[in-house]
């Protein structure tokens, strides 16, 4: 949880980025304990346990097959060598 000392710091920060307005004292103060809030989440997110990496089950291997046209043109081919003979 964000200290008091650290949300108005924060909000002084915001104040000053935005030129120094006045009568923004309220939003700037819950803007910064909004962001502080979202930091400590975040640092808890990525502290936080990691979940299993899932296991893939093997795959077959990728068997290619020759293509119909490369097929044809093998076997006449060999219907030429063998014919010649």
């Amino acid at each position: 949880m964000a200290t008091e000392e650290e949300i108005k710091k924060i909000a002084h920060e915001i104040w000053e980025q935005e030129g120094r307005p006045e009568g923004k004292g309220v939003e700037h103060y819950f803007r910064a304990e909004r962001l502080l809030q979202e930091r400590q989440v975040g640092q808890i997110i990525e502290l936080g346990p990691t979940s299993p990496i899932p296991q893939l089950a093997p795959q077959p291997p990728i068997i290619e097959l020759d293509s119909p046209q490369r097929k044809h043109k093998a076997q006449s081919n060999r219907r030429k060598k063998t014919s010649s003979k």
